[in-house]
């Protein structure tokens, strides 16, 4: 079963401040246990005031300094007005409670006023001991002082009473009459001697007693000062170890920022690289796309060519074979055949008029064509006829059979 949650002021029941001393806190808890008790209060509900056991829990946690220390921690959150607003059954949640907030920065916080008191009281004490200590010191002083002075009285009278008793005034008696003190001056420096002695004694008494005080002064001071700074050594200690829980819990939070932030940029990076890849298999389709539609308009434009090409050459031929027929309608007797001899000289073809660096001659009409035209002109024989050579003019040149 956990614990019940402590939701009680203690100081307040006891009526003391967060800094009282155990002395103070077992005063006021006999101040109030003899002031609520039924003997002594004539209210109604005396005896379940006394019987309650909010005050015997409160000095039981006070007075002890690790329990006293553990609430400590815990009283930053213990307000009044929200201890009663909540048991132990029904603890406070962050969202509804106007007690809750960061456990750690409370208790850091408590800790740092506590320390800041500490020292306030501290440096208030030793302002107090250290002028105490002063006037001790002084007071030590104006003694050891008037000390001196009595023992350097005695020390004259003495001396003056050994140069009385010396040799050499036994010696010289005779010669100076020597002056008897009467008994009544005797008496009187007597009586002063003793006095003297009797101060002085006093006085070695009271500096002794100052010394003393003073020692137990600085046993005291240095002993205070052991205790508070290692109160703050333990306050610094766990203020170290609530600031790692701190650190620890942000570093927690920023390492799940860190994380969530990694991953919505991963998942961003993720997104783009598929939008990229996605805009890029796009592109290249459209590329793709976009080459074969030209290939296909250039497969097309290029047969359309061979089509033009193709009905201008038999255009031209046809040209060309109106224009020979034209030409060779009175040299249709003539079969062109034979060898056709050069003409050289650059000149014009009579029918393709196209410029050469030599024409062709027929040996039977004489007429005149470039290669091409000569090669449609002229018939075709096959290679295993054997060709006659009857009735063939002789040339006028030698000819390159």
């Amino acid at each position: 079963m956990a614990p019940s949650r402590i939701t009680e002021d203690y100081y307040a029941i006891l009526e003391v401040d967060q800094l009282a001393s155990t002395d103070v806190i077992a005063k006021s808890y006999r101040r109030l246990a003899f002031k609520l008790h039924p003997d002594r209060n004539s209210k109604a509900n005396a005896t379940e005031d006394f019987q309650r056991p909010k005050l015997g829990k409160a000095y039981e946690t006070l007075k002890d300094d690790s329990k006293r220390q553990a609430y400590n921690l815990l009283y930053p959150s213990i307000r009044p007005g929200c201890a009663s607003s909540h048991t132990a059954q029904e603890p406070p949640t962050s969202a509804s409670s106007p007690c809750s907030g960061d456990a750690e920065h409370v208790q850091i916080a408590a800790i740092q006023k506590l320390k800041q008191k500490r020292a306030a009281k501290w440096h208030t004490e030793k302002t107090s001991i250290e002028r105490s200590q002063f006037e001790m010191q002084r007071e030590i002083w104006r003694l050891e002082k008037d000390i001196a002075g009595l023992t350097s009285i005695a020390a004259a009278e003495a001396a003056v009473e050994a140069q009385k008793n010396s040799w050499m005034t036994w010696l010289l008696s005779p010669l100076y009459k020597k002056v008897e003190d009467s008994e009544e001056e005797k008496e009187r420096k007597d009586r002063n001697r003793q006095e003297r002695r009797i101060e002085q004694d006093l006085k070695e008494r009271r500096l002794h007693t100052n010394q003393s005080r003073l020692d137990e002064s600085k046993t005291h001071l240095k002993a205070s000062e052991d205790e508070m700074h290692a109160a703050n050594l333990r306050d610094d200690r766990t203020i170290q170890s609530l600031q790692a829980k701190i650190w620890q819990r942000e570093h927690l939070q920023r390492q799940a920022k860190e994380q969530a932030e990694r991953q919505k940029r991963e998942e961003e990076i993720r997104k783009r690289q598929e939008q990229l890849e996605k805009e890029q298999r796009q592109w290249w389709e459209r590329q793709a796309e976009e080459l074969k539609r030209r290939r296909a308009a250039a497969a097309a434009e290029r047969r359309y060519e061979a089509e033009l090409e193709r009905q201008r050459a038999a255009a031209e031929m046809r040209s060309m074979e109106e224009k020979l027929e034209r030409q060779w309608e009175g040299t249709t007797t003539c079969r062109h055949d034979y060898w056709w001899p050069k003409v050289q000289g650059r000149a014009s073809c009579p029918t393709c008029y196209e410029s050469w660096t030599y024409l062709l001659q027929c040996p039977g009409c004489k007429m005149k064509a470039c290669p091409r035209c000569q090669a449609a002109v002229r018939p075709r024989h096959s290679r295993r006829a054997p060709r006659t050579y009857q009735n063939i003019p002789e040339p006028d040149f030698d000819v390159d059979w």
